[in-house]
Protein backbone atom coordinates (compact mmCIF):
# COMPACT_ATOMS: atom_id res chain seq x y z
CA UNK A 1 0.00 0.00 0.00
CA UNK A 2 1.26 3.50 -0.79
CA UNK A 3 2.45 5.45 2.23
CA UNK A 4 2.18 9.15 2.95
CA UNK A 5 5.56 10.87 3.14
CA UNK A 6 4.39 13.96 5.01
CA UNK A 7 1.50 16.39 5.37
CA UNK A 8 1.96 17.54 1.78
CA UNK A 9 0.36 14.23 0.75
CA UNK A 10 3.23 13.02 -1.41
CA UNK A 11 2.59 9.32 -1.73
CA UNK A 12 5.44 6.91 -2.28
CA UNK A 13 4.73 3.77 -4.24
CA UNK A 14 7.46 1.16 -4.13
CA UNK A 15 9.09 0.54 -7.51
CA UNK A 16 9.73 -3.14 -8.18
CA UNK A 17 12.11 -4.05 -11.02
CA UNK A 18 11.07 -7.19 -12.87
CA UNK A 19 13.54 -10.02 -13.39
CA UNK A 20 13.58 -9.06 -17.08
CA UNK A 21 14.50 -5.49 -16.13
CA UNK A 22 17.30 -6.64 -13.85
CA UNK A 23 18.73 -8.83 -16.62
CA UNK A 24 18.48 -6.02 -19.16
CA UNK A 25 20.15 -3.57 -16.78
CA UNK A 26 22.94 -6.00 -15.92
CA UNK A 27 23.58 -6.69 -19.61
CA UNK A 28 23.72 -2.97 -20.40
CA UNK A 29 26.05 -2.30 -17.46
CA UNK A 30 28.34 -5.19 -18.43
CA UNK A 31 28.55 -3.90 -22.00
CA UNK A 32 29.28 -0.38 -20.82
CA UNK A 33 31.81 -1.56 -18.21
CA UNK A 34 33.95 -3.07 -20.99
CA UNK A 35 34.52 0.50 -22.17
CA UNK A 36 34.34 2.42 -18.89
CA UNK A 37 33.72 1.24 -15.35
CA UNK A 38 33.12 4.83 -14.33
CA UNK A 39 30.32 5.26 -16.89
CA UNK A 40 28.78 1.94 -15.85
CA UNK A 41 28.69 3.12 -12.23
CA UNK A 42 27.16 6.44 -13.28
CA UNK A 43 24.48 4.65 -15.32
CA UNK A 44 23.65 2.33 -12.42
CA UNK A 45 23.40 5.29 -10.02
CA UNK A 46 21.20 7.24 -12.44
CA UNK A 47 18.91 4.24 -12.88
CA UNK A 48 18.25 4.04 -9.14
CA UNK A 49 17.95 7.83 -8.79
CA UNK A 50 15.26 7.83 -11.47
CA UNK A 51 13.51 4.89 -9.78
CA UNK A 52 13.44 6.96 -6.58
CA UNK A 53 11.87 9.87 -8.45
CA UNK A 54 9.28 7.57 -10.04
CA UNK A 55 8.27 6.31 -6.60
CA UNK A 56 7.20 9.87 -5.73
CA UNK A 57 6.06 11.08 -9.16
CA UNK A 58 5.06 8.09 -11.30
CA UNK A 59 3.17 10.21 -13.82
CA UNK A 60 6.22 12.04 -15.14
CA UNK A 61 7.04 9.52 -17.86
CA UNK A 62 5.73 9.63 -21.40
CA UNK A 63 2.63 7.50 -21.91
CA UNK A 64 3.10 4.53 -24.25
CA UNK A 65 0.73 1.78 -25.23
CA UNK A 66 -0.86 -0.74 -22.86
CA UNK A 67 -0.66 1.66 -19.91
CA UNK A 68 3.14 1.67 -19.97
CA UNK A 69 5.20 4.79 -19.50
CA UNK A 70 8.80 5.50 -20.39
CA UNK A 71 11.41 7.88 -19.08
CA UNK A 72 14.93 8.58 -20.29
CA UNK A 73 17.72 6.99 -18.28
CA UNK A 74 19.72 10.12 -17.53
CA UNK A 75 22.33 10.98 -20.13
CA UNK A 76 22.39 7.46 -21.51
CA UNK A 77 20.63 6.29 -24.66
CA UNK A 78 18.25 4.06 -22.75
CA UNK A 79 14.63 4.43 -21.71
CA UNK A 80 13.12 2.91 -18.61
CA UNK A 81 9.71 1.34 -19.16
CA UNK A 82 7.29 1.02 -16.28
CA UNK A 83 3.65 0.68 -15.32
CA UNK A 84 1.96 2.33 -12.36
CA UNK A 85 -0.42 0.15 -10.37
CA UNK A 86 -2.61 1.05 -7.43
CA UNK A 87 -0.04 0.07 -4.81
CA UNK A 88 3.29 -0.06 -6.64
CA UNK A 89 5.23 0.64 -9.81
CA UNK A 90 6.39 -2.25 -11.95
CA UNK A 91 9.70 -1.47 -13.63
CA UNK A 92 9.38 -3.53 -16.79
CA UNK A 93 12.73 -3.02 -18.48
CA UNK A 94 15.22 -0.74 -20.15
CA UNK A 95 15.60 -0.37 -23.89
CA UNK A 96 18.36 1.23 -25.96
CA UNK A 97 16.99 4.06 -28.08
CA UNK A 98 18.80 2.83 -31.21
CA UNK A 99 16.29 -0.04 -31.17
CA UNK A 100 13.39 2.40 -31.41
CA UNK A 101 10.47 2.47 -29.02
CA UNK A 102 9.18 -1.05 -29.68
CA UNK A 103 9.80 -2.30 -26.14
CA UNK A 104 7.50 -5.22 -25.47
CA UNK A 105 6.58 -6.46 -22.06
CA UNK A 106 6.83 -10.25 -22.05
Amino acid sequence: MATTLNDDEIKIKPAIPSLKCEIMLNNALAYLAKRSLKQARIMNNQFYEIIGILEKFPGIGTMCENGMRMIKLGKFRYNIYYRENEDNIDILGIWHTSRGTEFEEQ
